[in-house]
Formats: structure tokens, C-alpha cells, sequence
């Protein structure tokens, strides 16, 4: 090769880059730029969404209320619906313990001035009274108290071992009736409505397992 010929390639491998077109070097940025906004507006908004979806998920739904606290309800809270002369025999006879709602009658216990004595005061269609009773003995879990007058309920108390009552009549059919554990030291109040002209014959009062441990006569 002669210095021509050397001369020649030299200067062909220092000739500068081809001429570039500037309009289409600014579009490219341009559209590479539209491509990144684009790109971090969608992270954001993916984003926000997830924000509004975590948001929704930890807000209580209607079927999961949010826990509240429990407040307890104060003894003498009145329970409705309330008959006439409730609020004279309330005043007269304050609860020893708790009211209780137990249909179709409120009662309650009080103290009586007789020694080793109770009020059962009982509230209802027929109005309101208080009448005394004595502590169970050793061999009993459940007392009546009585009938309402013109309306079929037999109603009375238990010991706290007592967790259902019912009634049975004449052909065996079992009527449950209402029972309010707790209402005083030791105590729950019960009742039994039934409907009119059921031959009831007896009362069974029976523990958490379902064993009967007493029987009385509905007479």
C-alpha cells in the first residue's frame, strides 16, 4: 500500500458522524419523557387505590360491628313493658338485686321484715303486689308462689341450680316456660304461661344437663 492509499483510510476513519436530525431527536425525548410521566402516574394511582382498599378493608362492616364496650346495666334498670303499680311497689319494696323480665310478669326480690324471710313482688296484667316467702330448704331447688288470677301463669323461684323449667300436661306435652338466673344471691324467678284449657299437671324444673331435679304439682 502506498502513502495514498494510507493516507486515504486515515482520513476516512476520522470523518465525523453523519448529521442528525434535531427535530427528530427532540421529539424522541419528548415522547420518552410522556412514557415516564405516564409510568409514575400509574404507580401513583395504583397507589391510591390501594390506599382506599386497605381503608375499606379495616372499616367494620354491617355484618362485623365494630366491638363495643360492654356497659353493665344498673339493678334497678325497668324493664318494659311495666304494669300498673309497678312504681309504688318498687318504691315500697326496693329490689334486692336485680329486676327481671319474665313473661308475661317483672318481678323481683326484696327484703321483708320477718327474720329469714323474702318479698317475691311480681308485676303484671292482673297489677302489682309483694308477698313473702321463705328460704328453699336443702331438699328443694323450686318453689311456686302462685296463679295469676284469670290468667294461666304459675310463677315462682329457684336456686341457682335450676336452668329450665316446664310445664307437663295431662298427655305428656311439655310447655318451656321463662327463667331468669341470678336475679338475687342464689336465686332466679320463673313463669310459665300456657294456653287456656291445657290440662297442666305438674312443674319440672331441671339442671344444665337436662336431669329433672324436682317435680310439683300444678294444683
Amino acid at each position: 500500500m502506498d502513502v495514498k492509499q494510507v493516507f486515504d483510510t486515515l482520513t476516512r476513519e476520522e470523518q465525523p458522524p453523519a448529521a442528525v436530525d434535531v427535530g427528530r431527536a427532540i421529539a424522541a425525548g419528548r415522547a420518552v419523557r410522556r412514557r415516564r410521566r405516564a409510568a409514575v402516574a400509574g404507580v401513583t394511582a395504583a397507589v391510591t387505590v390501594a390506599a382506599v382498599i386497605a381503608a375499606w378493608t379495616v372499616r367494620p362492616s354491617p355484618e362485623q360491628p365494630e366491638q363495643q364496650e360492654q356497659v353493665a346495666v344498673p339493678a334497678t334498670a325497668t324493664p318494659q313493658p311495666t304494669y300498673k303499680g309497678f312504681e309504688a311497689a318498687k318504691r315500697d319494696h326496693p329490689p334486692k338485686g336485680r329486676i327481671a323480665s319474665v313473661p308475661p310478669l317483672v318481678m323481683w326480690v326484696a327484703d321483708a321484715p320477718g327474720k329469714n324471710e323474702l318479698f317475691l313482688c311480681e308485676s303484671g296484667p292482673n297489677g302489682s303486689s309483694c308477698s313473702g316467702f321463705r328460704p328453699l330448704t336443702s331438699g328443694e331447688y323450686a318453689r311456686t308462689q302462685g296463679k295469676l288470677r284469670g290468667v294461666d301463669v304459675w310463677f315462682g323461684w329457684a336456686k341457682s341450680a335450676v336452668h329450665e323449667v316446664t310445664a307437663v300436661t295431662e298427655k305428656g306435652r311439655k310447655l318451656p316456660g321463662n327463667l331468669t338466673r341470678g336475679v338475687a344471691a342464689g336465686l332466679g324467678l320463673w313463669s310459665v304461661e300456657y294456653p287456656r284449657g291445657a290440662d297442666v299437671r305438674r312443674l319440672d324444673f331441671l339442671d344444665a344437663k337436662g336431669k329433672i331435679l324436682q317435680r310439683i304439682p300444678a294444683r
